[in-house]
C-alpha cells in the first residue's frame, strides 16, 4: 500500500476532489481527507474543499487539521485571528474574525531570509502581534483592561501559502479548515504596553509602513483598520476561547490580522521591511528577505 506522501507525489492531489465529494451537503472533513492536506502542507495544491463548508465544520476540520501538525511541530505557542478586517472581511466572503493556532518552527528570525516558493501561492501580510503577560486577560472587557494583562506589541509579517490550488476560489471557512493557512511569519522587537487611555487610544492611531528594499511605501495603514482597535481583537479571541472552555496563557503570542492587503510573493531578491510608529518609544521594525 503507497504511503499518504507516496499518493501524492503520484495523484498530485487530484484524487481529493472525489474524496471531498462526501454528500450533497458539506460536513467536517474525514480524518483520511485531513491527512492528506497535512502531509501537503504547505507546497501542495489543495483542491476540492466544499465551497458550502460552515464555520462550524471548518473548526471540526482544523481541529483535526491542528491534532497532526501538532505531531511535527510540537505544541502551539499562541494563535492567530484573521479577518480582522474590512479588506479581507470582502475577499473572503467571511463577515467575522476566525482563529487559529501558532507554533514555534512557524517563525523564522526577525531580518532573516525565506525562500519565494516555501509554500504554494506564497503571499505576505503586514499583521499585528501583542504577547500575553498573564491569563487575567480572560476576565477582561475592555480594550484598557486587555492592555493590562498585555506585555507587549511587536512589528509582525506573516508569510502564508494560501494552498488552494488554481481555478479554485478561497473562501474564509476553506481558509478556517486550514488552520487559518498559518505557514512562516517574523516578528520584530516589541514595545512595553502600558496600561493607560493614551496607549489604547496609540493603539488605534498609530501608522504601519510597509516598504521594500528602495524605501517605496507599498502600504500605509492605522492600528484602527483591526476592528477600529487592535486591542479589540482580542476581545474577541477571549470571548471565543471562553466559547471553547480554553484559556490565554503568558506568553502566547496573538496574531491580530491584516491591517490591509494581502501581497503576492512574485519575485526573489526583495526585503520587505514593515514599521509601527505613534508607539511610546519610537519606531520598531521588522524585516524579511525573499531569497
Amino acid at each position: 500500500m503507497m504511503s499518504i506522501v507516496a499518493k501524492l507525489r503520484y495523484a498530485g492531489f487530484v484524487a481529493m476532489a472525489a474524496m471531498f465529494a462526501q454528500s450533497v451537503s458539506a460536513a467536517c472533513l474525514d480524518d483520511a481527507v485531513v491527512e492528506i492536506l497535512v502531509a501537503g502542507y504547505p507546497t501542495t495544491p489543495v483542491t476540492g474543499i466544499p465551497a458550502d463548508l460552515s464555520l462550524d465544520d471548518a473548526y471540526c476540520t482544523q481541529e483535526k487539521y491542528v491534532a497532526l501538525l501538532r505531531q511535527s511541530l510540537g505544541a502551539p505557542v499562541g494563535y492567530k485571528v484573521g479577518f480582522t478586517g474590512k479588506v479581507t472581511q470582502e475577499r473572503f466572503g467571511i463577515p467575522n474574525p476566525a482563529m487559529g493556532v501558532l507554533f514555534e518552527p512557524m517563525f523564522i528570525a526577525n531580518g532573516g531570509s525565506i525562500a519565494r516558493d516555501f509554500g504554494h501561492r506564497a503571499i505576505i501580510e503586514p499583521d499585528l502581534m501583542v504577547v500575553v503577560k498573564d491569563e487575567g486577560v480572560m476576565g477582561a472587557a475592555t480594550e484598557l483592561e486587555v492592555a493590562a494583562h498585555l506585555s507587549s506589541v511587536h512589528p509582525f509579517m506573516e508569510l502564508a501559502a494560501i494552498q488552494f490550488a488554481k481555478g479554485e476560489k478561497p473562501t474564509g471557512p476553506g481558509i478556517v479548515a486550514l488552520n487559518m493557512v498559518a505557514t512562516r511569519m517574523v516578528m520584530g522587537p516589541g514595545a512595553p504596553v502600558e496600561a493607560t487611555p493614551a496607549f489604547v487610544q496609540a493603539m488605534a492611531d498609530m501608522e504601519t509602513i510597509f516598504t521594500d528594499e528602495t524605501g517605496a511605501v507599498i502600504q500605509a495603514a492605522s492600528g484602527s483598520a483591526l476592528l477600529g482597535n487592535p486591542l479589540r481583537v482580542v476581545l474577541w479571541l477571549v470571548e471565543e476561547m471562553k466559547r471553547r472552555h480554553e484559556t490565554l496563557q503568558a506568553g502566547d503570542r496573538l496574531s491580530l490580522g491584516s491591517v490591509g492587503k494581502l501581497f503576492p510573493l512574485m519575485e526573489s531578491g526583495k526585503t520587505y521591511t514593515y514599521t509601527l510608529t505613534g508607539l511610546p518609544g519610537g519606531p520598531i521594525a521588522t524585516s524579511v528577505r525573499i531569497n
